[in-house]
């Protein structure tokens, strides 16, 4: 009898040890598993890419005439309003000659012109009251239409002179042709902004902005700062999700802390082929209305090109495949798993929609990796 016992003994410890050692192994397969459960929520999708920033409007400004800089109103970094004076230039001696005989031309025959005008209308009175002949009004009105021909050519020869700068030709016709005053000229900013850039100094000799092939000296630029330009590339990849208006985010490392909202404004319609990599530039519009960011900044852009509202999504990594289709591992109430065809919608770096195949909190067991996707 004792030894009956001792060996139900046996058995019964053997299988406890049993079932002890299967829950074991049942506990350390669990542990491997990894379980992420479908939510419900907004998804984005970005293309995120670097750039820098730029003014929206930068303006050169140069000198309608060649001459010497006399005076410099402003400094680099200055606020200027429009209408501000920025700078005197004192016209160069030879162009300042061939202007003063252009206008002293245009004088003289202004006066031949009154003159002749005079004499038309006295001819013109003796004609109508019998006591000249019409010979003589004729050559009169001949006289007055050759001295108008003469004074409508001096003004011409005037805007020659000035290389066809026909703002810079009003300002000296509405000057009285017989001063004597020096040909000194003031530029004006067309623009409100800030100096960006202060390119000549006081003595200096610049040409004019209206002759020649080279355009004028520059002497300043000014930058209207309360909207700024972000300019990026976009791989051909992903341009086909961007869309002028659509919505961006800007970062600055030298602002931190501060996310700034853009808008798409432009992009091109060329793209620029770099080591086989074709990118397009894509121009994004902020507000810059705090002044704090300036031109050159290094700017972190996503740029939304789609949102999913109130949607189910998984991580990507969750997916699998099955016959070439999308599907997931779908641990079921019972505890049993099952490979669950799915339909996608919207995807991101992280996450994809599901629009059919599963519902808000199911479970599903992430792909099995291996120990360098672990690490």
């Amino acid at each position: 009898m004792r030894k009956k016992t001792i060996t139900l003994t046996l058995v019964i410890f053997v299988l406890i040890a049993g079932i002890a050692t299967f829950r074991g192994k049942g506990r350390h397969a669990a542990a491997d598993e990894e379980i992420v459960v479908v939510k419900r929520g907004d998804v984005v999708a970005k293309a995120t890419e670097t750039g820098s920033l730029e003014p929206t409007n930068i303006v050169e400004i140069k000198s309608e005439q060649a001459g010497e800089v006399k005076k410099l109103f402003v400094r680099s970094g200055d606020t200027v309003e429009a209408g501000q004076p920025l700078a005197r230039i004192q016209q160069e001696s030879t162009q300042a000659r061939r202007v003063a005989e252009a206008r002293a031309t245009i004088e003289q025959e202004r006066l031949n012109l009154e003159e002749a005008e005079r004499e038309y209308n006295r001819m013109k009175e003796l004609f109508e009251k019998g006591f000249v002949a019409r010979k003589e009004l004729e050559s009169a009105q001949k006289l007055r239409d050759n001295a108008q021909i003469r004074y409508d050519l001096s003004k011409r020869q005037l805007l020659l002179t000035l290389s066809g700068n026909k703002a810079l030709y009003e300002k000296y016709l509405q000057r009285d042709l017989t001063s004597d005053e020096p040909d000194d000229f003031t530029i004006h900013a067309p623009l409100s902004g800030t100096v960006l850039e202060l390119s000549v100094s006081v003595g200096e000799i610049v040409s004019s902005g209206t002759s020649g092939f080279s355009g004028g000296t520059t002497l300043m630029k000014i930058a209207d700062l309360s909207k700024m330009w972000v300019k990026t590339k976009i791989n051909e990849v992903n341009i086909g999700q961007v869309k002028a208006g659509q919505s961006a985010e800007i970062r600055l490392d030298a602002v931190p802390n501060q996310i700034y909202q853009g808008r798409v404004v432009k992009i091109s319609p060329k793209g620029e082929k770099n080591n086989n990599i074709v990118t397009y530039e894509v121009t994004i519009e902020l507000d810059n209305s705090d002044q704090r960011l300036k031109p050159s900044m290094t700017a972190n852009i996503d740029i939304i090109t789609d949102v999913a509202k109130d949607v189910l999504y998984l991580p990507l990594i969750a997916l699998n495949q099955n016959d070439g289709k999308s599907a997931v591992t779908l641990r079921l109430p019972s505890g049993e798993d099952q490979l669950r065809p799915i339909v996608l919608g919207l995807r991101n770096e992280s996450v994809i929609t599901i629009t059919e195949g599963l519902k808000e909190g199911d479970q599903v067991i992430l792909p099995k990796r291996n120990s360098k996707e672990r690490a």
